[in-house]
């Protein structure tokens, strides 16, 4: 019920959780901040976490949202085999969740990337699963998605607007300090 202005902010370690203040200073309507904080790490649903209740607090205390983000980066885990077993998908939704608990964080924004056509019923199913947990918690569900395109058509982005709170097109000019 209210305008979104999400921010994503790129946390590649415990110490760039202190970079908070110089990432949204100057960003006066920004009322969403959604910190790259989680990462599959293995086969079996498990997650790395770069979470800070310092960084949410901040984020609280300017009357922002945190929403933090979970990727599948790590080019030696199969996004398959996770989401493809109804157990470890669940194991998955349960690490997110508690660490959602634990830094009183408000939403949780999927990015999973690359997925190859077998693997997109798998991830609608694990969507849906992780936005019954949300609902229970009132936790915000977001999903970030490619620009729609024939080729990415297995991500059901139709399923994922029943099922998410936000479905959101990457269609933004990457860049970062060094250049691109």
């Amino acid at each position: 019920d209210y305008k979104i202005n999400l921010g994503w902010h790129q946390v590649m370690t415990q110490a760039a959780n202190a970079t908070f203040d110089e990432a949204v200073n100057g960003t006066d309507t920004m009322n969403i901040i959604s910190p790259t904080w989680f990462s599959l790490i293995d086969n079996g649903g498990n997650i790395s976490s770069l979470a800070s209740s310092d960084y949410v607090s901040k984020a609280h205390a300017r009357n922002m949202e945190v929403w933090a983000l979970i990727d599948n980066f790590n080019t030696e885990i199969s996004t398959f085999e996770v989401l493809s077993y109804t157990s470890k998908r669940q194991v998955l939704i349960q690490n997110i969740m508690n660490q959602i608990g634990q830094y009183d964080i408000d939403g949780i924004n999927i990015d999973f990337e690359q997925l190859n056509y077998d693997t997109g019923e798998h991830f609608t199913e694990f969507l849906r699963e992780l936005s019954i947990a949300c609902r229970q918690n009132g936790i915000v569900l977001s999903v970030d998605n490619y620009v729609p395109r024939e080729s990415t058509t297995h991500y059901n982005r139709k399923e994922q607007g029943v099922v998410a709170d936000y479905v959101i097109i990457m269609g933004y000019d990457e860049h970062w300090g060094s250049g691109g």
